[in-house]
């Protein structure tokens, strides 16, 4: 069942203008509005399905965050490009974080990147949705995921560290967990927060069959002003945007296919090449890692 949204998820403004309309590509093929709101300039997916009905879109092999398949080309690059991530984002982290002490993984999917960290010395905690990949996480790895509500118990300022690898944009109740998540945000601490960048050169040049837009299942298609609104509501600050350059090439690969294109692979490299080259100017990449503290610490 749908919902309609009638008030902004990020400001609460009730002025928004229908941008335009995109297909999901993974599984259904419905069509699905999205909405700019005029006043901190969010893009989001209005209306969608409700966080009881939103489960059978990710019910596909299509949909591959939360699947250990290696069945054919797209798993295997995006085992590929998984794999070569993990050191970059530990890497980002500990350039800023010297003390490895507690770091909590929010949608940590098959916990690739959670059991990077916690062979680098963190002590690590996971929350994913997925009864798959919680099972999954523990069966290779050891580690013990909780269910996303596990959050709710934590008590105040338990991490160093908070991850999000493109899981914000997920959230229905996106306020809460912006709330929570600073709740146990150490004082000094910081959050990782990766999300597609709906003002970049790629999303610009694929519009409607940009792989980043992915609804229904994305709810949001942040901007830096967006991000920066969101947080700040919440006692938060960016200090720092950092580019996540492998998505330039991986999401253009994605959005060739939805275009049915020819020599689609060969197109996305050149299509993810420029996006990065522009995005040195005007730090508009495909996908940003927004880093974030509170604001009086």
């Amino acid at each position: 069942m749908n919902e309609t949204l009638t008030s902004c998820p990020v400001c609460g403004g009730n002025s928004f203008v229908t941008e335009r309309t995109c297909t999901d590509f993974v599984a259904t093929g419905q069509e699905f509005s999205l909405q700019r709101c005029t006043h901190c300039t969010l893009l989001f997916t209005n209306p969608r399905p409700d966080s009881r009905h939103i489960s059978p879109y990710y019910q596909t092999d299509n949909y591959i965050s939360h699947t250990s398949s290696k069945k054919g080309a797209i798993y295997f690059l995006y085992d590929i490009v998984r794999l070569i991530s993990q050191s970059n984002k530990l890497k980002k982290i500990n350039e800023r974080l010297k003390n490895k002490t507690s770091l909590l993984d929010v949608g940590c999917g098959l916990g690739y990147f959670l059991n990077t960290a916690k062979k680098d010395g963190w002590k690590v905690e996971g929350l994913d949705v997925s009864e798959e990949a919680r099972t999954h996480v523990k069966q290779h790895f050891g580690i013990d995921v909780h269910k996303e509500e596990a959050i709710k118990g934590f008590p105040d300022a338990s991490f160093e560290a908070i991850t999000l690898w493109h899981v914000l944009e997920h959230f229905h109740n996106l306020q809460e967990w912006v709330i929570d998540m600073g709740r146990v945000l150490k004082p000094g601490g910081l959050m990782f927060v990766a999300v597609p960048n709906s003002e970049s050169y790629d999303a610009n040049h694929y519009q409607s069959f940009w792989d980043g837009y992915d609804v229904p299942r994305h709810l949001y298609h942040f901007n830096h002003k967006s991000i920066e609104v969101l947080f700040s509501k919440n006692g938060l600050t960016v200090v720092d945007r950092l580019p996540m350059i492998y998505d330039s090439y991986y999401i253009s690969w994605r959005s060739e296919i939805h275009k049915k294109s020819l020599l689609g692979f060969l197109k996305a490299v050149i299509i993810g090449q420029i996006s990065n080259w522009k995005a040195r100017k005007s730090r508009n990449y495909s996908s940003v890692l927004y880093i974030i503290k509170h604001a009086d610490k």
